[in-house]
């Protein structure tokens, strides 16, 4: 209660009065921060192994950016946070040998990193790995703040080899929904984005959307499942990720930035009224919603990324990255549900620049062939059970 006062004190007269309409609004409990050991799945999770600085956090008060990935993947921390500016859950698998390169890489970044006083304020660290294949040893988070960093060598995470990754050396699948789950269940607060840790947010998302909310107080009062989509897009290679939407539609016209995975998988990420988006004009930067829509009828392959709450459906933990398909259930289920995807204009995500032109790993292809027919086979009958039925709604 001292530490949620003191927070208290440092807002100002018009954050505490946004504040307080957020709270009325929002039927949600403030949790305690904490760290814990869970057994999830087949995996044992080190729920806060290494936490943030930010102590607790009223539910209320901001949205959590909720990730995953191995240590291969911190490389994206600080151009993520430089961004985002507020809390991030970050799960990282590390089964047998990845665990302790993947501890020296959280150090690192928290010790050494030009950004580490960003780094350690807002970023907590989760580690998960399967119960048999469990680290030879696991330090308390105390003795581990105490290990020696030398910040003279490059960043542990840089430029590593796949094949020095213990969980490709044991052909173990990567365990994606496993790490979806943990990093959203560990979220303090109400609101998440629930994303990819290569996908980089506009600036100040956190805030305007919350601010978008205290302005629409209907939304809140509202009892319709509501998420709100992120429309996302990639630029080439050495071009800079834009920071407003109208830097973003001068490099969409110029060709430097396309929508994401057009080429790979167009109806995943293509959400409704795309180009009707991509074109509108705005002279402010306000953040508020688009249009309201449904996952029906041409979008039914469409897996959105959205700010939702920790109580909206959770990932299916058998779909592994290797077998694809992985947030499609998901997606699905809250088509069942009648959820509404208010789409949000002024905010958007960018993935680390880089076009993907396809998927050359053959191998991966019938995976997921296989998995989209396990979907149809059994998963589909299952989600009838748990969800129920809507006639609008198919994978």
């Amino acid at each position: 209660m001292r530490q949620a006062a003191s927070q208290q004190k440092h807002l100002t007269d018009g954050e505490l009065a946004n504040e307080l309409r957020l709270r009325q609004g929002i039927n949600c409990i403030d949790r305690k921060y904490e760290s814990t050991n869970i057994v999830q799945s087949q995996y044992w999770v080190m729920v806060n192994y290494i936490r943030a600085n930010h102590v607790d956090l009223r539910c209320c008060s901001t949205v959590t950016y909720t990730t995953h990935g191995d240590y291969r993947y911190l490389e994206n921390v600080v151009p993520l946070l430089e961004r985002w500016r507020a809390p991030i859950s970050f799960a990282l698998y590390a089964p047998g040998l990845d665990f302790r390169p993947t501890v020296m890489s959280i150090l690192w970044l928290r010790e050494c990193d030009p950004q580490r006083e960003l780094i350690q304020q807002w970023v907590s660290f989760h580690i998960y790995f399967n119960v048999d294949h469990i680290p030879q040893e696991i330090p308390k988070e105390h003795t581990l703040l105490k290990w020696k960093v030398n910040c003279n060598e490059p960043a542990p995470f840089l430029n590593v080899p796949r094949t020095e990754l213990y969980r490709l050396q044991k052909r173990l699948e990567y365990p994606i929904n496993v790490g979806r789950n943990v990093a959203r269940n560990a979220a303090l607060t109400h609101f998440v984005l629930a994303s990819d840790i290569e996908l980089y947010p506009s600036p100040g998302l956190a805030n305007g959307f919350l601010q978008m909310l205290s302005r629409n107080p209907d939304l809140l009062k509202s009892r319709k499942n509501i998420v709100y989509p992120l429309n996302i897009f990639e630029v080439h290679k050495k071009i800079a990720v834009p920071d407003t939407k109208s830097k973003l539609q001068y490099l969409l016209a110029k060709g430097h930035a396309q929508s994401f995975h057009i080429r790979l998988c167009a109806a995943c990420h293509s959400g409704p009224r795309l180009q009707e988006w991509i074109n509108s004009m705005n002279s402010s930067n306000t953040i508020k919603v688009s249009h309201v829509s449904k996952r029906t009828a041409q979008y039914n392959y469409w897996e959105p990324i959205y700010i939702g709450t920790i109580n909206d459906p959770p990932y299916d933990e058998r779909f592994t990255w290797e077998g694809m398909w992985d947030k499609l259930t998901q997606a699905y289920a809250l088509c069942v549900l009648d959820y509404e995807f208010h789409t949000l204009d002024n905010a958007f995500l960018v993935h680390k620049p880089g076009i993907k032109r396809s998927i050359r790993n053959q191998a991966r292809l019938a995976k997921g062939l296989r998995t989209y027919q396990y979907i149809q086979r059994e998963i589909l009958f299952e989600f009838y059970e748990k969800y129920g039925w809507h006639p609008n709604c198919s994978i």
